[in-house]
């Protein structure tokens, strides 16, 4: 008999790593401090968009990019009146032809340092499509290597200094890399789809059946898009210390999930969908494991991580239908160049905070609903110094944030808990057509505004919908859209104040097939 993270990979919808997070998962790119700047949020849609009809009335493939002016959603009330970008009608319309397959479901977007480009991630098709963020217009469009387990683009990262994408290739079992290549001044000349550089997280033989594919979107921009060198096949499949890269009681499906880079650009720490770790010089190429963890430290199903205050916070969530699981993890940064590496699970994390109800399933040990799924991450700064105050960290079953301080003791995450609030006391959550809950907001992926506001600023987050598309038993909720979160003065409680409701209704209009997994913030005044 198959365990239950076996079956659970037999449909996108319940894969326990299909989630982001926790966001930065993120790692979503935090705003710094300063004055307040104008902006807009993207909102990532992965309900289809294409193929809807009688005979397919949930449609083939698409799905929407919402965008909306900051100072629309600063009114009071918020306008809802987003730009709309269907990814294949507007973006690419060409993929099937050019790289094999429609571009489907339109997971998440993250913008480059500058917040000139937003890197499009698509966890179906595994692609990875490069818009021009002022001009909304695509630049290149990129599928990833396929395996003998899949190939898929569940997220990617940029380094901060802007130089490389790290792409989690999560059913390839593959990290990769695109290398941005810049003029004197900055400017990117091309995106360079680097094989060489690609880590085969299981290794083996047979394993590479399909190398990755580049496409200039726009042949007019003078920036071209390329892919260089080949993915290795038969790589090692034992990490630098000899231990296996995969296997039972160690990291038992090393589908990457989130490739979090640390502030200084040499390392990521790579969540796996199975569970334990691995951090990873992203600098070598091929890129190299110097630090490993397995499920003894790290726990299934992680994807949020954030950087702050000089350690970097991964969480871990459910990993399965009604299991509960809600971790916080502390790791400092120091960590070697390749070829240099770590014993097995050193250093271990700084500090663990973990409910008390983990590993609990609903129906036996604890009532149903009550579990919890950790996903979303974002640290709120102090507007004036710029210092990480406080991380919030989303629950997506109880539809709450517990929120820590980011202050010694480093060692201690409980010492450091200043409590929770409710996304659901305000009641500003409703019922979309054909959901059977109402006031259920399921928060998954947000990020902080650039503006202070009057309560001291607010986070905007993912709403998902009734019939989710990715990780099913945590993430169907009942009024999809844009959420907005008004924080208190002390940054250490919050209100969903509004929903700027979405649709995308199936063929007879009997659902609401809209299912929001991302907002990110893009600066424009860059």
């Amino acid at each position: 008999m198959r365990s239950c993270w076996e079956r659970n990979t037999d449909r996108l919808a319940d894969r326990p790593w299909a989630v982001l997070g926790s966001l930065t998962a993120l790692l979503l790119m935090l705003p710094g401090a300063g004055a307040a700047e104008e902006y807009e949020v993207w909102l990532s849609d992965q309900a289809n968009t294409q193929g809807i009809t009688t005979e397919n009335p949930n449609g083939t493939h698409g799905g929407k990019i919402r965008i909306y002016e900051g100072s629309d959603l600063e009114q009071n009330p918020p306008i809802n009146s987003p730009t709309v970008l269907d990814v294949t009608a507007d973006l690419f319309p060409t993929a099937l032809a050019t790289t094999g397959a429609h571009v489907a479901r339109i997971h998440g977007v993250l913008p480059s340092p500058d917040h000139v480009y937003m890197a499009l991630n698509f966890v179906a098709s595994g692609h990875l499509g490069i818009v021009d963020g002022r001009t909304k217009k695509p630049v290149c469009l990129f599928r990833t290597t396929g395996t003998s387990t899949g190939r898929q683009n569940h997220m990617s990262f940029w380094t901060p200094d802007g130089q490389h994408i790290i792409v989690a290739n999560q059913n390839g079992r593959i990290l990769e890399r695109v290398d941005v290549v810049r003029d004197e001044e900055g400017v990117p000349e091309r995106f360079t789809f680097n094989g060489a550089a690609s880590l085969d997280l299981v290794g083996g033989p047979g394993r590479v059946l399909g190398q990755p594919v580049a496409v200039d979107a726009d042949e007019t921009d003078s920036i071209s898009c390329q892919v260089t060198g080949l993915v290795a096949d038969g790589q090692p499949m034992t990490t630098p210390t000899g231990a296996a890269k995969q296997a039972p009681g160690i990291r038992v499906a090393n589908a990457p999930i989130c490739p979090v880079p640390t502030s200084t650009g040499r390392h990521a720490f790579v969540t796996l969908g199975g569970g334990g770790m691995f951090v990873v010089d992203i600098t070598a190429s091929p890129m190299a494991i110097v630090a490993e963890y397995d499920l003894s430290v790290v726990r299934a199903a992680g994807c949020g991580g954030a950087e702050g205050d000089g350690f970097m916070h991964l969480n871990t969530g459910t990993s399965g239908q009604n299991v509960s699981e809600f971790s916080l993890y502390r790791f400092a940064l120091d960590y070697p160049v390749a070829p240099a590496f770590n014993t097995p699970n050193t250093p271990e994390p700084v500090a663990v905070w973990q409910d008390k109800d983990n590993g609990k399933i609903a129906g036996n040990h604890m009532p149903a609903g009550t579990n919890r799924d950790a996903h979303g991450v974002v640290i709120v700064r102090n507007p004036e110094s710029g210092a990480a105050g406080y991380l919030h960290q989303m629950d997506r079953i109880r539809n709450n944030v517990e929120v820590f301080k980011l202050s010694p003791p480093w060692n201690d995450l409980n010492k450091r808990y200043e409590g929770t609030y409710s996304l659901t006391a305000s009641g500003v959550c409703g019922r979309t057509v054909g959901a059977t809950r109402t006031n259920d907001p399921t928060p998954d992926l947000g990020d902080l505004s650039p503006s202070t506001g009057q309560t001291g600023g607010r986070i905007y987050v993912a709403l998902r919908g009734p019939f989710p598309l990715t990780i099913s038993h945590a993430a169907d909720g009942s009024c999809p859209g844009l959420g907005i979160i008004d924080l208190s003065s002390n940054r250490r409680s919050g209100s969903l104040t509004a929903v700027m409701e979405t649709t995308v209704l199936n063929a007879d209009g009997s659902r609401n097939l809209s299912d929001p997994h991302a907002a990110i913030v893009r600066k424009k005044n860059r």
